[in-house]
């Protein structure tokens, strides 16, 4: 397995999600596989822009990652990921659907109640790009009816990124925020594989993507537990996405 931070030349972190991303994509991939000058890491990163407000792990030697949920609250599911957290004393981040989180006003209060970081995916998981700006603010006004403060955060359903999802979001004043360790567990590949997904591609900074909404999540449950106490051993701690920003060592260069 592929490991992050070893030797080499391009970070296979960041690509741009254009007709020349993929094709620098394909060239990156052929020369790993020669064996030729490539920082060699685990490939489950996203493809992603590479503009500074895309936000989907820091660069840091502090064994420190967050865990993301997106899609609830989920009056069947959310709850139950909320037991497990408590009982290992985690704070995650929900990036939440403003449609479920009117529909479960209750249990949105939980979430935030014992400590986790409420952010923003969107009212209705479309994955119309003309309408997102129109979610994006719609959520935030639910969540500020309900909680009585902003989201800073946003995640676009699907993780679709986009030049006008880009422009959108900071002119809203969020930061568009993704993900570096996929769970696949959207899946329901079972719950070992989604434990060894996240084990496996683990890393210094990274953030992890699982779900309490959208379909069953029983899977989810069952691996999260685990998830943590895998990682734990291996000497990581957890944070919402707000904290992690705090431990990234490498400067943005202003253009």
């Amino acid at each position: 397995m592929f490991k992050h931070g070893l030797r080499g030349g391009v970070d296979l972190r960041v690509i741009i999600f254009t007709r020349k991303g993929i094709r620098l994509s394909a060239m990156v991939l052929g020369l790993v596989l020669l064996g030729i000058g490539v920082r060699t890491m685990d490939l489950t990163f996203p493809t992603i822009t590479k503009n500074p407000e895309t936000y989907y792990l820091v660069h840091t030697e502090e064994k420190v990652m967050a865990i993301t949920f997106d899609d609830g609250p989920d009056p069947l599911y959310t709850g139950y990921i909320l037991d497990v957290l408590k009982e290992k004393d985690v704070k995650a981040t929900f990036f939440v659907l403003g449609e479920n989180a009117k529909n479960n006003p209750d249990l949105l209060k939980r979430i935030r109640e014992e400590g986790h970081e409420i952010a923003n995916h969107g009212y209705s998981h479309s994955y119309t790009t003309s309408k997102f700006v129109q979610e994006l603010v719609r959520t935030d006004e639910v969540l500020y009816e309900l909680l009585q403060e902003r989201t800073t955060f946003y995640r676009p359903p699907g993780g679709v990124v986009s030049s006008a999802v880009v422009a959108g979001v900071k002119s809203q004043g969020h930061v568009l925020t993704l993900w570096s360790i996929d769970s696949k567990d959207w899946t329901n590949p079972g719950p070992a594989r989604i434990v060894q997904n996240v084990v496996n591609a683990s890393f210094p900074g990274g953030i992890i993507l699982l779900h309490d909404g959208g379909e069953k999540r029983e899977q989810t449950i069952r691996a999260l537990g685990p998830i943590i106490d895998r990682l734990r051993e291996q000497g990581y701690r957890f944070v919402p996405v707000s904290e992690l920003r705090n431990f990234e060592s490498v400067k943005q260069v202003q253009k």
